[in-house]
């Protein structure tokens, strides 16, 4: 399991304070990031290859309540590189990927503290491509649990 330090965490905050969370969702998502490389075209999968793309999407909510929570990071471990997702206001997020693999590890965490309704537990999930390919037709919801101040 992947763990964030406080630091690490108080870092992303910092930054999603200063730029917003929605705007920073918005380029990860539109934009091609700098340290993704592509071995083949980005456009057209080539003459002599098929790219097998795989969708993983799911949903996040309250443990407690059941609703949806904003501005959770969902971070995927891909060939041992970790690409960035920020739940939108229905809780929801996808990435698409291009390179399958055996297993899939997805890390929730609540970054920017109790601006989505509270504080919430990271969670830590992994999942074999058979059900990742199960994703393309029903989202997979991962309820966080709230975290509790202990005064």
């Amino acid at each position: 399991m992947i763990k964030l330090t406080e630091k690490t965490r108080r870092i992303i905050r910092a930054i999603f304070k200063g730029v917003g969370a929605a705007a920073v969702a918005l380029t990860i998502s539109a934009c091609h990031p700098p340290w993704l490389t592509f071995s083949e075209p980005m456009y057209g999968t080539g003459p002599d290859r098929v790219r097998e793309e795989v969708l993983i999407r799911g949903i996040v909510k309250s443990k407690q309540t059941g609703e949806p929570i904003t501005g959770i990071a969902v971070l995927i471990n891909v060939k041992d590189s970790n690409y960035p997702r920020i739940t939108d206001h229905n809780g929801e997020y996808n990435y698409y990927i291009y390179e399958k693999q055996d297993s899939y590890t997805i890390i929730f965490t609540d970054i920017d503290g109790i601006g989505n309704g509270g504080r919430f537990k990271q969670h830590t999930i992994t999942i074999t491509n058979e059900q990742a390919e199960i994703l393309k037709e029903n989202p997979l919801i991962i309820e966080l649990e709230e975290e509790v101040d202990e005064e």
